[in-house]
């Protein structure tokens, strides 16, 4: 409508201007060029008062015989780039070394005959670069010990917007800074060389697991000191973020044990594994009020299980809190990804786990785990003390129940599952459901997945036989 009512003043003055002067018909007169102005004339700053290097600028134009239909705006007189819009936002570049500039700025109006204002406005922009800032998620990042890894998170910003970050750096103690991508906000620090102690080379993952770059000096079953800064496309640097006295303990052995129960029975574990010649290594992720649970699972649980040959795993029906979403979940779901990715490429896993009542039938556990599915039915499923968990497969022992278990959870196994175990169920209460509460899984021919929906430390009244299990799975199904 603005531009109708231009045209239409424009048209008037032009019959008015004729009309006096006699002119006769079809006469026409000499167009004149359009005018252009900015929001301000001048922007009158200096010293610390500048401008950052991201600028909104403003302009307009007008006519007196016509409609303006667009601006040409410049940084030399020379070049001139064209628009229809009223404002844009310049992100500015500063010269690697220095910390102000003065940006000239030409606008000029373009009417419908492509005549331009010849007497441009100009604006002198006075900039000052501002460092960016860089500061490690201390929140998500282990307090005082890390195992085999660390992960890292951070946040970046810089006032002249976040587009003029160049790159981010991180150092590992004495050694060289390397260079992320501001896109990246988190990297896993993995030692190349997991069975290395004191000074060690690095590789660095990112959130999704790509590799990024190798980074030197990590320190082994020792502490380390940690560095972050991030530079700007002016060369400006951030002040330093470190992380300080954080000890990363190395690989010792090629099993890896993992404590996830609420009741804790790791001697079980810890003795079963040992009275079959299976050394390990132990986190425990309920002590301490699960402080040694990564704080972002992912990669980092993923990253953790890579770097061994075999894991054992028991876990039990309580939510923890995952850091990183907030949720209250078992430590299955958290670790459900990583757990499917080693089975996927050649880990071999022995787990014993329990699930929570009404557990979730749309879990993302179901065909990551060798299960189906639980029954859904109301009542419970018992085993009494004395009960017996059958081995139906090979030699696996029949394991006798040493405390009353309720609310037990039989499994309807997976299409590519091999049914191991049968419990000798009591029905409560009107449950229908298996009996199946041990299972294999298998990749190329060879054992790679065993699980157990029952806490094995429950089945100890025959301790014989449990040794019994651990020697058929850890020397038998997974020697190879």
């Amino acid at each position: 409508m603005k531009h109708a009512l231009h045209i239409s003043i424009a048209l008037g003055l032009v019959v008015s201007f004729c009309f006096l002067n006699g002119c006769k018909e079809g006469t026409k007169e000499d167009n004149e060029a359009p005018l252009t102005f900015t929001s301000v004339q001048s922007i009158n700053l200096s010293g610390e008062d500048r401008l950052n290097s991201l600028v909104t600028l403003r302009w307009w134009g007008t006519d007196p015989d016509g409609v303006v239909k667009g601006y040409e705006f410049s940084f030399d007189e020379t070049n001139w780039y064209f628009t229809e819009e009223q404002d844009s936002t310049f992100l500015f570049s500063i010269d690697a070394g220095s910390d102000t500039i003065d940006i000239d700025f030409w606008v000029r109006a373009v009417d419908l005959e492509d005549v331009v204002d010849p007497s441009p406005a100009y604006l002198s922009i006075p900039l000052k670069n501002t460092p960016p800032e860089v500061s490690f998620d201390r929140a998500l990042i282990p307090v005082d010990t890390s195992f085999n890894l660390v992960t890292l998170l951070w946040e970046a910003s810089d006032l002249d917007g976040f587009e003029t970050i160049e790159q981010i750096e991180l150092k590992l103690n004495e050694g060289d800074w390397v260079s992320i991508s501001p896109g990246r906000s988190l990297a896993a620090v993995v030692p190349q060389d997991p069975l290395a102690s004191g000074s060690t080379s690095a590789q660095l993952y990112y959130d999704d697991a790509s590799e990024g770059p190798v980074i030197d000096d990590l320190r082994l079953n020792e502490v380390n000191e940690i560095y972050i800064r991030a530079v700007d496309i002016a060369g400006s640097y951030s002040a330093e973020d470190t992380i300080s006295n954080l000890f990363i303990r190395g690989k010792t052995n090629d099993v890896l044990l993992i404590g996830a129960n609420s009741s804790q029975p790791n001697f079980f574990y810890q003795y079963n594994l040992t009275v079959n010649n299976q050394p390990f290594d132990f986190i425990d992720y309920v002590r301490d009020d699960a402080v040694h649970q990564p704080p972002v699972w992912f990669p980092t649980f993923q990253l953790l299980l890579q770097q061994y040959e075999t894991v054992v795993m028991y876990t039990n029906d309580v939510n923890f809190t995952n850091l990183q979403t907030n949720a209250e979940d078992i430590v299955l779901e958290y670790a459900s990804t990583s757990i499917q990715n080693y089975v996927d490429n050649g880990g071999k896993l022995l787990l014993s786990a329990s699930f929570p009542n009404a557990f979730s039938t749309g879990s993302a556990l179901f065909g990551i785990l060798p299960i189906d599915s639980l029954s859904t039915s109301v009542g419970q499923a018992r085993l009494p003390i004395d009960s017996l968990a059958v081995g139906v497969a090979s030699g696996y022992p029949d394991l006798t129940c040493n405390s009353f278990i309720s609310g037990l959870d039989p499994i309807y196994p997976a299409s590519d599952a091999e049914v191991i175990y049968q419990a000798q169920l009591t029905k409560n209460n009107g449950w229908e459901g298996p009996n199946t509460v041990g299972v294999r899984r298998k990749l190329n021919g060879n054992t790679n997945f065993v699980f157990f929906s029952v806490e094995l430390h429950k089945l100890n009244s025959d301790p014989v036989d449990i040794e019994l299990l651990f020697n058929k799975v850890m020397n038998d199904e997974f020697n190879w």
